[in-house]
């Protein structure tokens, strides 16, 4: 195999049929998108090489796809959209046995569930039957705001339907995440089940819509998108734009990042600055 600096974008998608890409690190930082994503996929779309996106998004996939609307990210130019919150509200939606739930979480996302009859949200945590996590409260929340709400659920399990303990921004701005204050509530001594990367059940999604392709996972957090390729058996391009690059620095090296990695007892197929032809 080249040395990956020695390597491109447009030399590896020739070993694959398809692309599984995260959306927040890869493609865009929720605001706008990646230097050279727009041309990539036009490209990856005139080569045939289908794409669909996967992300820990914990919301129903329609709201991303809005979200890549906004971003002016044609919808021929990708499969589909699988996001954590979809593939979440699809097992709950299975188990017809009616629920109440405590929600934490932002606004933006406490409508996941909304369209199902059988989940009641309530306000009190002594009538709920488990808690629904999206994340903080607000975007930005300071974590020690949000513990002395989670002492007071310690009684309940929690479903972390994003994974993720942190987004970045291309200006530098971190926002914790879900994943964070699931941490958070385990070290308090709660019960906590995820849905979302790198967990299987939103592979098994992707592998449902992919068949039996080639697949090429692209993301930029070792810690879900790399360990979730692994364990499902696929190969993985690390992006080191996003996550990686807040951490680490701009001048992370391909070797640096591959030695984080292996700290982490992950293994990246390729690895590259970022997700461009």
């Amino acid at each position: 195999m080249k040395i990956d600096n020695l390597m491109k974008l447009e030399e590896i998608i020739q070993n694959y049929d398809a692309l599984i890409v995260d959306l927040w690190g890869v493609i865009h930082d929720g605001d706008k998108l990646y230097p050279n994503v727009a041309e990539t996929l036009r490209v990856l779309h005139e080569l045939n090489k289908p794409v669909l996106f996967l992300s820990n998004a914990p919301r129903v996939s329609a709201k991303a796809q809005k979200n890549l609307d906004r971003l002016a990210i044609p919808r021929n130019q990708y499969l589909d959209i699988v996001t954590s919150g979809q593939v979440a509200h699809d097992l709950l939606a299975r188990d017809p046995a009616p629920k109440r739930y405590f929600y934490v979480g932002p606004s933006k996302d406490e409508d996941v569930l909304d369209d199902l009859a059988n989940y009641e949200r309530v306000d009190e945590p002594a009538l709920a039957n488990f808690i629904l996590c999206t994340g903080y409260e607000v975007d930005g929340q300071p974590h020690e705001e949000i513990v002395p709400l989670l002492m007071q659920l310690l009684h309940l399990p929690m479903l972390c339907i994003n994974p993720d303990m942190e987004v970045v921004k291309q200006d530098g701005t971190q926002w914790l995440c879900a994943g964070a204050v699931a941490t958070e509530f385990t070290q308090l001594g709660g019960k906590v089940a995820y849905i979302g990367k790198p967990f299987p059940e939103v592979y098994q999604v992707c592998k449902l819509l992919l068949g039996n392709l080639r697949v090429l996972c692209v993301g930029d957090n070792p810690a879900t998108d790399i360990k979730g390729a692994n364990d499902a058996g696929l190969d993985s391009l690390l992006v080191t734009g996003g996550v990686m690059k807040s951490r680490y620095g701009a001048d992370l090296t391909h070797a640096q990042a591959r030695e984080i990695c292996a700290i982490a007892k992950v293994t990246p197929t390729y690895v590259l600055d970022g997700f461009g032809l």
